[in-house]
C-alpha cells in the first residue's frame, strides 16, 4: 500500500513534507476520506471518518471536506469553528435530500490549517469534532495529543478512571457525542509549527490498533509517506476492525531537501512565502540598505576612547591660550620698556643742559644738587 504524497513544499521559510494514506480494513467500503492536495494553496490538511451506512458514510466525509475547503484559507480559531459548522450544515442538507437512504449520516473530522499569526507566529489552526485526533512529535521524542475525543470513554480518561491507551477498549469508545451533520460544534486550538517537528492526523481505526508511543516512533520513520506506510503496515499486522486513515506533515528547516523539491508552493491567501530558487532576488552588497546614520553617531559617542580624546583636545586648547596670552604680555612689556628708556634719556639730557649753564647756575645753593639728583628717581618711582 502506497501513501499519497504532495512532494516537498516550501512555505513560510520552511519545507513541508506532506503525505496521506487510507484503507478500508475489513469493511466493504472505505468511509474515511482525507485531504492533502489543497495544502499548497490554502495550508489545509484534514481527515474525516464517515458513518451512517455504506455509501452515506463516505458521502458525509467527502461532503464535509468539500464544505471546509470552500471556506478558503482558515486563519483563526473562530474561522475554524465556522468552517466545521458550514460542513455540518452541508452534510445535514445532503441527508435531507434522501432521508431514506441517508438517515443518520455524518462524520467525525479533524482539520489543521497552516497560518501565521501576528502574536503567535507560524502555527496550525486545528479543529475537531468526534474522535479523529491531531498529534505532534517534537525532536526530543515527546508525543502530544493536541485534540480531545468527544466520546464517553475519553471523558473517563480525563477523569482519571482509565489510561489513555485503554480508551479504544472502554465502553462508549464508539459513541460520538459530537459529529458533523448532527449539529456538532468543534473544539479549536492553536498548535505552534517548528522545524524538526512532525504532525499527524489519524482516524480511530488507527488509534484502536496503535498506542501513542508507537505512533510517535512511526512518525519519525523516513519521510512522511514512509511514516504513513509504516503506520498502515502495523495496523494490518494487528488486524484492523475499521477503516483507517493517517495524514503526516513533517517540517524541515529552509534549505533542507532542496534536491528533492518538486513544487514551489503558490502563496496562500493567509500565508506569505519566502523567496527561493533561481528566480529569487538576493540583495548584493551594493544594494543593501545603508547603515542608520543615527546608529553610527550613537556608537561613536559611546566609544571608550571618546573621553580621552576630549581631554587631549581641552589640554591643547589651554596650552594654545596660555601661549597667546604670554606672547601678548611680552609684547606689552617690551613696548612699555622702550617708552620708559626714551623718557629717561630726555630727562638726563635736560639735567646735563642745566649743569652746563653760565655762572648763575654755579651760584646755586649746594643743597639743590641732591634735589635735582633725586628727581629722576622719584619720577621713575612714580612710574
Amino acid at each position: 500500500m502506497s501513501a499519497h504524497s504532495t512532494g516537498l513544499l516550501r512555505m513560510h521559510g520552511l519545507v513541508f513534507d506532506v503525505a496521506g494514506i487510507s484503507a478500508q480494513g475489513p469493511r466493504s467500503e472505505n468511509q474515511d476520506a482525507f485531504s492533502v492536495d489543497r495544502f499548497s494553496g490554502t495550508g489545509l490538511v484534514a481527515v474525516a471518518d464517515g458513518m451512517g451506512g455504506e455509501r452515506a458514510g463516505r458521502m458525509a466525509a467527502d461532503t464535509a471536506l468539500e464544505a471546509i475547503a470552500a471556506q478558503g484559507p482558515i486563519q483563526s480559531l473562530d474561522a475554524a469553528r465556522y468552517a466545521v459548522r458550514a460542513a455540518d450544515e452541508a452534510v445535514a442538507r445532503v441527508a435531507r435530500e434522501a432521508p431514506d437512504d441517508r438517515h443518520g449520516m455524518g462524520c467525525a473530522i479533524a482539520i489543521a490549517s497552516l497560518t501565521r499569526d501576528r502574536s503567535q507566529g507560524l502555527g496550525w489552526v486545528c479543529a475537531n469534532a468526534g474522535d479523529v485526533r491531531v498529534l505532534s512529535r517534537s525532536p526530543d521524542g515527546t508525543v502530544r495529543l493536541e485534540t480531545r475525543d468527544h466520546t464517553p470513554a475519553y471523558a473517563r480518561w480525563e477523569a482519571g478512571e482509565i489510561a489513555l491507551d485503554e480508551i479504544p477498549d472502554s465502553p462508549g469508545a464508539n459513541k460520538l457525542q459530537r459529529a458533523v451533520g448532527r449539529g456538532a460544534e468543534a473544539d479549536a486550538t492553536w498548535v505552534p509549527v517548528r522545524p524538526g517537528w512532525t504532525y499527524l492526523l489519524v482516524s480511530d481505526g488507527i488509534t484502536k490498533a496503535m498506542r501513542l508511543d508507537e505512533l510517535g516512533e512511526a512518525m519519525m520513520v523516513g519521510d512522511s509517506a514512509t511514516a504513513c506506510e509504516a503506520i498502515a503496515r502495523k495496523v494490518e499486522e494487528r488486524g484492523p476492525d475499521d477503516n483507517y486513515t493517517a495524514v503526516a506533515v513533517r517540517v524541515l528547516p529552509e534549505g533542507a531537501g532542496d534536491d528533492s523539491l518538486t513544487q514551489e508552493s503558490p502563496r496562500p491567501a493567509a500565508v506569505a512565502s519566502m523567496p527561493k530558487g533561481p528566480d529569487a532576488t538576493v540583495p548584493t552588497p551594493a544594494a543593501r540598505a545603508p547603515l542608520n546614520p543615527q546608529s553610527s553617531v550613537t556608537q561613536s559617542r559611546t566609544s571608550p576612547l571618546a573621553p580621552i580624546a576630549l581631554a587631549f583636545a581641552l589640554a591643547a586648547l589651554a596650552i594654545a591660550g596660555y601661549a597667546v596670552g604670554a606672547g601678548m604680555a611680552t609684547r606689552e612689556i617690551a613696548r612699555s620698556g622702550t617708552a620708559g628708556i626714551a623718557e629717561l634719556r630726555g630727562r638726563v639730557a635736560a639735567v646735563e643742559a642745566t649743569l652746563a649753564a653760565p655762572a648763575d647756575s654755579a651760584r646755586a645753593d649746594s643743597t639743590q644738587a641732591p634735589a635735582a639728583r633725586t628727581a629722576p628717581t622719584a619720577t621713575k618711582s612714580n612710574r
